[in-house]
Formats: C-alpha cells, structure tokens, sequence
C-alpha cells in the first residue's frame, strides 16, 4: 500500500513539473496575437516579431501600451492611423527599430522627441504630420539615417539644415513642403550625393 502511495506521489510530482515547465505565450506571441486583433500583421523571425504593419488600421495611441515589451522589432508602419505623440512615447526603447513610417499620421514635433532612444533608425517618412522645423532638431543625432520623408509638411529650408550631419542620407523626399531650391543646395554642400526624389 505504502509503495502504491509512493508511486502516486511520484506521479502526481512528475505532472506538476511537466505542468509548470510548459512555457507561457511568449510576450511577442501574445503581441502578435493583439496585433491581429487590431487588423494588423506581423512578421516573425524565430519566436520575436521583428516587422509590424498597422497601417490604415483602427490601432489607437492606448493600443500601443501592449507593444512596450517588444524588443526586436526592426520595421513598424503606423502610415494612415490615428498614432500621435502618446502613441510614439511607448516606442522609446524599441532600439533595433530601422524603419518607422509615419505618413499621414498626428504626430507633431513632440513625438518626434519621444523617438530619441531610436539612433539605429534608417527610414524615418513622416510626409503629411504636423512635423516642422523645429521638429527637425531631433533627428541630429540619428547617425544611421539613409531616408527621410518630409513630403506635404510645414518643414522647410531652416529644418532641413538640421540633416547637415547625417553623412548617411541618400534621399530626402520634400514634395508639397516648405523647402526651397535654394536650401536643397545648401543641404547639398554637405551631401553631395543627396536625392530629393525617388
């Protein structure tokens, strides 16, 4: 009887361990599970989300909140969504993050702040916010800059002096802004091999 209780109680051990070292959803899986939810699709690479796409979905500012814990994502396109500055604030540890579109979006100059963590960033569109020129002083330190969208945005000659530093950017897309001739040739002088198109 004693043997029998013993098996029992070995048993009953085994299956609470095997219980316990089942892993839990992962944070990326249950982010990605959120995202889907939200009507937007992500790309994984092993078990960690490194691409998102939410673009012209209904994802709010709040919604954003369930995305802080996520470290590998390198590409998020929030293009045509209502994110604006609160939203851009739980990006600010996103550090592997290379390209962030923001196209038609409310982010101001403020949200811009938010991204300062974010030196990796390669592609930064954000044609058609309410970014100016003052907005523009924030991505002096992005070093890793390669592409930048100012398109139909009040950013003009004084923000686009800002970029002067970043030996990295081939093209800066200023269609429908305040930029002049005159200060794409200035900008020049310190990127000769800048395109101002596609």
């Amino acid at each position: 009887m004693n043997h029998c209780r013993s098996l029992a109680l070995v048993a009953l051990t085994l299956l609470t361990f095997a219980a316990f070292a089942q892993p839990a959803a992962t944070d990326d899986a249950k982010a990605a599970t959120a995202i889907a939810a939200l009507g937007g699709k992500v790309e994984m690479d092993g078990s960690s989300i490194v691409k998102i796409d939410l673009s012209r979905s209904k994802v709010t500012d709040a919604d954003l909140a369930m995305l802080v814990q996520l470290k590998n994502v390198k590409e998020l396109d929030l293009r045509l969504t209502g994110i604006g500055d609160p939203g851009l604030a739980h990006l600010r540890d996103w550090r592997k993050l290379k390209t962030l579109n923001l196209f038609r979006t409310p982010t101001t100059d403020e949200g811009l702040k938010s991204l300062a963590q974010l030196t990796q960033l390669e592609t930064l569109l954000i044609g058609g916010t309410k970014v100016s020129d003052a907005g523009l002083v924030a991505l002096k330190p992005f070093a890793e800059l390669k592409k930048v969208s100012v398109f139909d945005t009040q950013v003009g000659d004084v923000g686009i002096a800002q970029l002067a530093g970043l030996r990295k950017l081939q093209t800066l897309l200023v269609g429908k802004s305040k930029v002049t001739e005159a200060g794409i040739a200035e900008l020049k002088k310190s990127l000769p091999e800048l395109k101002t198109g596609e």
